[in-house]
């Protein structure tokens, strides 16, 4: 195997925590789109042309050229594609830019209305420098200079990631530094805009690999205070766009949920660490914490069938949270279980968008509610 094939390997390792971020449905979207390689030749006369329309999908892929506007927006999806120059750029883009680099446009329509738009920076060999995509909104418009939902991604000369922000749509930027040695990944620096003038680093991510340059482990180290719950930018995840090249199956990608709401808020403190324990296939078997004083506080330790978590516990002192799953076909969860020191406290059943909650005391149902697309709908006690 040669070098090239065990870097990508390594990639793709990585990308097995993509899911420990809890994005909103809107960024969900927007990461699914395809990365922009159609294998369109691009030329000098097409770049003094005005936009040219094509079929798409939802992932924004040129499927077919259409001739006119007109006829392309008659299909579900439908992508423009135009070159401008640095001076037609929205300001929140224009540092990104650097001298002699080509400006592409791809706007994705969804019904004739634009859904999202993609700006691709290449340098003189065609290769993509910036890659910047945002998601279209009532509250996001590209002459605002927050509340703007998307990402951009800068590469260097080599093609290989080495700074990613990701914007959301409440105004939060999150920062993301990546360091390699010899094009091997070996740190990931993760920063939050703190105060409208800076960014706050929150922790440090090092990678450990065996003699095989498979990963190994992940040591997390913070440099604040924090909560580490469901939607907490501690759950950043790590780069998005090489996984679309994976074709072996060898890799897990299912989305993984480290901490489950039963375990609610987990405390992380100044000067602490996680050890990130992974098998061959890069699945999290253990998080081990260690407070500011390298005592462990806590161990989860998660269970896996195939590429699916079925059972994740946490130990903290003499108190043992367990979380049992279960699949049906498709891989969607349709049962969780919760248990406290081997009490079972919580069963969730899943019926299509419908949820149906019970809390237990004394392994009887005390309480049942009914939840909808998330939101509650009914709740009652239950009389025994």
């Amino acid at each position: 195997m040669n070098k090239k094939k065990i870097v990508f390997i390594i990639f793709l390792v990585l990308l097995l925590f993509a899911g420990i971020i809890a994005l909103t449905q809107e960024l969900d979207f927007l990461f699914d789109f395809e990365f922009p390689e159609d294998n369109i030749n691009i030329s000098q006369e097409w770049i003094k042309q005005p936009s040219r329309w094509f079929r798409s999908n939802i992932g924004g892929m040129a499927l077919e050229e259409i001739h006119t506007r007109f006829i392309a927006l008659r299909n579900e999806y439908a992508l423009s594609i135009e070159f401008i120059q640095h001076d037609n750029l929205p300001e929140f883009l224009s540092s990104y830019y650097e001298n002699n680099f080509l400006i592409e446009i791809r706007t994705l329509f969804k019904n004739r209305n634009p859904i999202r738009t993609q700006w691709l920076f290449r340098d003189i060999e065609k290769n993509t420098r910036v890659n910047a995509v945002f998601v279209q909104s009532a509250a996001n418009n590209e002459s605002q200079t927050g509340n703007r939902t998307g990402f951009v991604e800068i590469f260097d000369e080599k093609m290989i990631l080495i700074c990613e922000y990701r914007f959301y749509d409440d105004g939060g930027i999150n920062k993301i530094d990546y360091e390699y040695n010899e094009e091997l990944l070996i740190s990931a620096s993760v920063q939050k805009w703190d105060d409208g003038e800076n960014y706050q680093i929150l922790f440090t991510d090092y990678y450990r690999y065996n003699l095989s340059l498979s990963l190994r482990s992940i040591e997390r180290i913070f440099y604040t205070d924090m909560l580490a719950g469901l939607n907490d930018p501690v759950l950043i995840s790590f780069p998005r766009y090489v996984i679309q090249d994976n074709n072996s199956g060898l890799f897990v990608t299912e989305r993984l949920n480290l901490y489950p709401e039963f375990f609610e808020v987990v405390s992380i403190v100044e000067s602490s660490r996680i050890i990130y324990d992974t098998d061959s296939r890069g699945r999290v078997l253990v998080q081990t914490y260690f407070n500011e004083s390298g005592i462990i506080e806590w161990v989860i330790r998660n269970t896996w069938q195939d590429n699916r978590i079925i059972s994740t516990v946490k130990i903290e002192g003499d108190i043992t949270q367990l979380a049992e799953y279960e699949y049906n076909a498709a891989g969607d969860r349709i049962l969780e279980r919760n248990y406290t020191n081997g009490v079972l406290e919580r069963l969730v059943r899943a019926e299509g968008n419908t949820e149906i909650e019970e809390l237990f005391m004394n392994n009887t149902v005390v309480l049942r509610a009914i939840w909808e697309d998330g939101v509650k709908v009914s709740e009652v006690r239950v009389r025994n």
